[in-house]
């Protein structure tokens, strides 16, 4: 029998493979790797609710709609918020009942059901629709519907999962784009657009129409060889519109490729970016050359009319002062010869006598007032500025206003029968309005020669009034004294202002362009 002492001394001399396994240490390493699997699986389980809790976040906060259609019980067995906010159905209905397509209009519904019919989706991985939705505020909206299909082990189709989104804005915004280019094909006038150097990026066809250019030419183009002349002192269109847009009927004459020159009424404004920078020019124009032609033919006609109406009055001046004027004295001496050559007139006859000659000698002086206003006597042999100083004078005298009136550099000035009129009647209808309306004391009149203009000037001390809303309330009751005045002036290639307002007086000024001969040439004696 060997000793435990030597026992354990050969036990402890024996190699390593020989010796016996520890089960305890076996257990413990699968303990240990155990353990290390679990907390791998803790870690990948977490990963796995944290990513399934985004998910499910994302598909209930997005705005597009997500579902599952179950094709074999034909109903929506997973749908989303967004999905029920879109459809109007509460979940449970939704998943129960069929109510969500039924909301499909008739016509699209038909589309719908042939897309996820059996024959469409067999050879399908998936496809799209777009159709209309009766909305539960019973608004029609547009849906833009995608889906993919879920086939079983056999491959046969079981469901479709799909995204759908409501597309109504944008359908709207197309609509209206199409809109546009509809009014952009079909508008008259001519529409053209460049970029911020002025290039042509587009040009519709009453463009092509303007311009006697087919549209391809004008793509690619800078603007300025299109409208070829310089406009108020800019070299090109482009400068000209860089300078004034945005800007609404523009007038000017455009020298076009063939030479030709005509009158346009212009548009033009900005295409700005996100951050209202510049980014081209859209352009509108007009051919005005028919309303120029017409409105020429109305300030011809226009002025032939004042003047026949001058000449009418001056005839009719000329009658009353040649006949009704001078018969009338000639009755007045006739009746002072007659009560002269009376040696004792009844009693009461004398103081009748004078009454009857009193009033003969008034309607006298009422006949000449009246010639003076109908026609100035003396403007061919006095002049303008001799018979306007006359006219105050008498306005003066007749009103108890005080006039002053002075003239400069109109001396040599040699004026025709049209200005002479025109500037007289803009006088004397101021002179009447400020009698019968200003409450004025002082009036202000100035007539003077500015090369190449003929300005009158009007001020008074009176009341004023409020500027163009009572000049709208005295058209509205037929006072049309200043309208006929500006017209008057329009005709004459002129410009009026008025600046008054209430308790500060009057100020109307008057430019008139001074020509003679022919009114392309300025001539001054």
């Amino acid at each position: 029998m060997i000793p435990a002492k030597r026992q354990r001394e050969e036990i402890g001399t024996c190699p390593p493979s020989s010796r016996a396994v520890d089960p305890f240490a076996a257990l413990a390493e699968r303990y240990l790797g155990l353990q290390r699997e679990y907390n791998a699986y803790k870690e990948h389980n977490e990963a796995l609710k944290a990513a399934k809790k985004r998910f499910y976040s994302l598909l209930n906060h997005t705005r597009d709609g997500i579902y599952t259609y179950h094709l074999g019980i034909q109903k929506y067995v997973y749908t989303n918020p967004a999905f029920i906010d879109m459809f109007g159905q509460p979940c449970k209905d939704i998943v129960t009942t069929d109510s969500a397509i039924n909301r499909i209009l008739p016509k699209d519904r038909e589309k719908f059901r042939n897309k996820i019919s059996p024959g469409s989706l067999q050879n399908s991985t998936g496809d799209g629709i777009e159709y209309r939705l009766m909305a539960s505020d019973g608004s029609i909206c547009w849906m833009h519907d995608r889906w993919v299909i879920i086939r079983d082990r056999a491959g046969q189709p079981r469901a479709i999962e799909g995204i759908v989104r409501d597309i109504t804005e944008m359908k709207t915004i197309i609509g209206i784009k199409d809109h546009l280019v509809g009014i952009f094909e079909s508008c008259m006038d001519a529409i053209v657009v460049t970029d911020a150097r002025g290039i042509v990026t587009q040009a519709n066809k009453g463009a092509a129409a303007l311009f006697h250019m087919p549209r391809k030419h004008f793509i690619g183009r800078f603007i300025g060889e299109i409208i070829r002349n310089q406009l108020d002192g800019y070299a090109d269109i482009f400068q000209l519109i860089f300078s004034h847009a945005p800007t609404s009927n523009y007038e000017l004459e455009a020298q076009l490729t063939d030479g030709r020159v005509i009158p346009l009424l212009v548009s033009f404004s900005f295409l700005e970016d996100e951050e209202n920078k510049p980014i081209g020019t859209i352009i509108y124009m007009r051919d005005i050359s028919a309303r120029k032609e017409t409105e020429e033919r109305i300030h011809t006609l226009s002025r032939q009319l004042i003047r026949t109406q001058e000449i009418e009055r001056n005839r009719i001046a000329r009658d009353l002062h040649d006949h009704l004027a001078q018969d009338l004295y000639s009755i007045n001496i006739r009746l002072k010869t007659f009560l002269a050559g009376l040696d004792s007139p009844p009693e009461g006859y004398d103081d009748q006598a004078h009454a009857l000659m009193a009033t003969l000698q008034d309607t006298i002086n009422n006949v000449r007032k009246m010639v003076f206003n109908i026609h100035p006597t003396g403007m061919e042999t006095l002049g303008l500025v001799n018979v306007l100083h006359g006219l105050c004078r008498n306005v003066a005298k007749l009103s108890g206003l005080h006039v002053d009136f002075k003239t400069a550099g109109m001396d040599h000035l040699k004026t025709d029968f049209e200005l002479n009129s025109a500037v007289y009647r803009l006088l004397q209808e101021a002179l009447n309005n400020i009698q019968k309306h200003a409450g004025a004391r002082n009036v202000i009149v100035r007539l003077v020669f500015s090369h190449p203009d003929i300005i009158l000037r009007i001020e008074d001390d009176g009341k004023g009034f409020d500027g163009y809303r009572h000049l709208e309330r005295a058209a509205q009751k037929g006072c049309m004294g200043i309208w006929s005045m500006r017209e008057r002036v329009g005709l004459l290639s002129g410009k009026m202002t008025i600046d008054s307002k209430p308790r500060s007086g009057t100020r109307i000024f008057v430019e008139i362009p001074y020509f003679q001969g022919d009114p392309d040439e300025q001539q001054f004696a």
